[in-house]
């Protein structure tokens, strides 16, 4: 009895045994890391004997791991019997170290269970042999003063070289210049006959006196200034009248007071005013104390005179202060004239010159300041899109985008979009970069990129051209560029004729797209091929240098 009991105990054990290995479970994962929102594969694979019927588990069992994506079971015949395989896309939004729990499965009327996973949720890689390493990115502003000092030196040479030019000859006639700017040094006082018949007998003190038409000269000058003086003050028609009529004049009015000079004084002045006539027209040639006694003569007649006049009136000296104010305005305004002549002569000129060498739009441009223009002569920033992006070069910085709007694609995640537009968004440029949960062949590319051509549609671009290309950049990156000419809305009854260009990268976790939209406006196609030039992104091999 006791030997059955123990034969019976040991079938028990090796029926046990035998189901054990003819039913084996495990589970497997494709890495113990991942990150935030990316599928992480979970495979069962079970082993059995014999087909069976097999109860592999729901969506609820792999919290709190999230499944987005479940796989058909693959059957393989193995020498021991059959190796059903499941495999499950799970994956988790929340950063931290996460369980994934024991998974029941059954097969048959038996439950089995795998083991627990433990795995690490990571806002970005860690794994240094799976991610690359980048240097920082530098700012927008990433050149030196310096540097920007020397890029300015060479696109404004000749500007510089005009402006240096311009400054050597002002140093060299500045003080031409600040005479001919400053009116009041050129305009002088309005002086009484008095002052300025004693300005005038000082003035021929210094007068030589070695030739004949020195002395003619003297005589004339000193009749002239004495003639004047009794001009203004004494005798309105002094300047025609002959020696004889003039001394006559003097008299009569010595004799009814209307001029206060002695008769002393008119016969010396008129001894004086004879010797000049014989002087000038005699050929006369007087000693020089003579000549220096004459002077003294009319010097001292005129010390006389100075003190018979009345002091000037507040009538006469305004009518002074105003005729300077006059004369200094007109002046100005003659002198205003002329620097607005001569500067517009050469701003034509510069202009004629240019027109010559650049072409009359161009140049007109430049004196209007053009705003494509401008963008297009500015210095252009360079920098890269995403991480890793795509590199560009803009007029200005792209700006992030923080909506969701533009350029969607359905099954595939936005990672990142930037934008750059002009004024009056003649030139609008997006870059965007998307991952993708599975792995996108080549051939299916090309329809991934057609569907933006939708969204263009939406934008309001109409009567679309489509032409399919290569596109390959500066570094040999390679990418499809779909592109042609279109019809751009501006207002409801307003269409601008101008180019689109949709480029695409294919990368091992998603794309990335640049598309640039233009209408035909001037300078418009020159910065849309400078864009499109400078796109540039690292290719597979560089990726983890």
């Amino acid at each position: 009895m006791k030997l059955f009991l123990n034969i019976l105990i040991f079938c028990f054990v090796f029926l046990q045994s035998v189901t054990s290995i003819s039913q084996n479970v495990t589970a497997s994962v494709e890495s113990d890391s991942t990150l935030i929102g990316k599928e992480l594969i979970y495979t069962i694979d079970v082993s059995s004997e014999r087909v069976e019927n097999i109860i592999f588990p729901d969506s609820t069992s792999f919290v709190p791991f999230e499944l987005i994506s479940e796989y058909q079971i693959d059957t393989t015949e193995v020498e021991e019997g059959f190796l059903f395989s499941k495999k499950y896309g799970i994956t988790s939004f929340d950063e931290g170290e996460y369980i994934i729990p024991k998974i029941k499965i059954q097969i048959g009327d038996k439950l089995f269970s795998t083991d627990s996973k433990k795995i690490l949720v990571n806002l970005v890689e860690v794994d240094t042999t799976k991610q690359g390493l980048y240097d920082i990115k530098p700012s927008f502003d990433k050149f030196s003063t310096l540097e920007i000092f020397k890029l300015r030196l060479m696109n404004n040479y000749p500007i510089i070289l005009f402006t240096l030019f311009l400054i050597l000859i002002l140093l060299f006639f500045r003080r031409q210049l600040v005479d001919f700017f400053n009116p009041l040094l050129n305009i002088k006082p309005a002086l009484r006959p008095i002052e300025l018949i004693k300005k005038r007998l000082s003035d021929l003190e210094k007068i030589n006196l070695d030739s004949k038409l020195d002395i003619k000269f003297f005589y004339s000058e000193l009749t002239y200034a004495l003639r004047s003086f009794f001009e203004k003050e004494v005798y309105e028609r002094a300047l025609e009248s002959t020696t004889g009529e003039l001394i006559l004049k003097l008299k009569n009015l010595s004799e009814i007071n209307s001029f206060n000079i002695s008769k002393k004084s008119i016969n010396r002045i008129e001894d004086v005013f004879k010797r000049a006539d014989l002087v000038k027209f005699a050929k006369f040639l007087p000693e020089k104390n003579v000549i220096q006694n004459d002077l003294s003569i009319i010097n001292d007649e005129v010390q006389l005179f100075s003190q018979l006049l009345p002091e000037p009136s507040e009538e006469e000296k305004l009518k002074n202060l105003n005729y300077q104010k006059q004369a200094e305005k007109k002046l100005r305004n003659e002198r205003l004239k002329i620097v607005s002549i001569s500067a517009a002569s050469l701003i034509l000129l510069l202009f004629i010159i240019s027109v010559f060498i650049n072409g009359f739009q161009y140049s007109l441009d430049r004196i209007t300041f053009n705003k494509n223009l401008r963008l297009l002569n500015k210095i252009w920033v360079k920098s890269e899109y995403g991480s890793p992006g795509i590199f560009a070069e803009t007029p200005d910085a792209l700006v992030r985008l923080n909506n969701d709007n533009e350029f969607l694609y359905d099954d595939y995640k936005m990672e990142s979009q930037f934008y750059f537009s002009n004024s009056n968004q003649s030139i609008e440029f997006f870059v965007s970069n998307y991952s993708s949960q599975l792995k996108i062949e080549p051939q299916n590319f090309q329809s991934i990129l057609e569907s933006s051509l939708d969204d263009l549609e939406s934008r309001g671009l109409q009567n679309m051209l489509v032409k399919y290309e290569e596109f390959e950049t500066k570094n040999k990156g390679k990418g499809l560029l779909i592109s042609g000419t279109s019809d751009f809305k501006i207002s409801d009854k307003k269409y601008k004729s101008g180019n689109y260009n949709v480029i695409g990268f294919l990368t091992e976790t998603g794309f990335k797209t640049a598309i640039l939209l233009t209408h035909e406006k001037r300078y418009v196609d020159e910065i849309r091929e400078r864009i499109i030039k400078s796109i540039e992104v690292l290719k597979e091999e560089e990726k983890w240098i």
